[in-house]
């Protein structure tokens, strides 16, 4: 796994965690398939990056950076999902796909994808 992705992919689950409270590091490594000490080095780093912050009661939260990175991986999931479900591949199977894709593609050819959307 690339940095970039392991990035991503910390700042989209906090994202998705934060919608239902706060988030804790436990929560990211059951989601992330990690080690607990694994979720505390990489909330380091991203605190770090400017991309997370703690507060006093260790919940981990999105800087404005961090939440405009996630919400940009987000989309791409979403969209890039959406296009496969929409030819006939099965969900879990395009959701898996999506998760792989959205942290490779180009920017261009995302952009030309979702016109396929609109």
């Amino acid at each position: 796994m690339t940095l970039k992705q392991t990035t991503e992919d910390y700042v989209k689950t906090v994202f998705i965690l934060s919608r239902k409270g706060d988030v804790r590091c436990h929560q990211l490594a059951t989601c992330l398939s990690v080690s607990r000490p694994t979720v505390s080095v990489a909330v380091k780093a991203l605190c770090e990056a400017g991309l997370l912050y703690m507060d006093e009661k260790r919940a981990i939260h999105l800087t404005d950076e961090g939440l405009k990175l996630a919400q940009i991986v987000e989309e791409r999931h979403q969209v890039l999902c959406d296009l496969l479900i929409g030819l006939g591949v099965d969900g879990d199977i395009a959701s898996n796909d999506a998760c792989r894709m959205e942290h490779v593609i180009s920017d261009e050819s995302f952009r030309a994808l979702k016109s396929l959307t609109q």
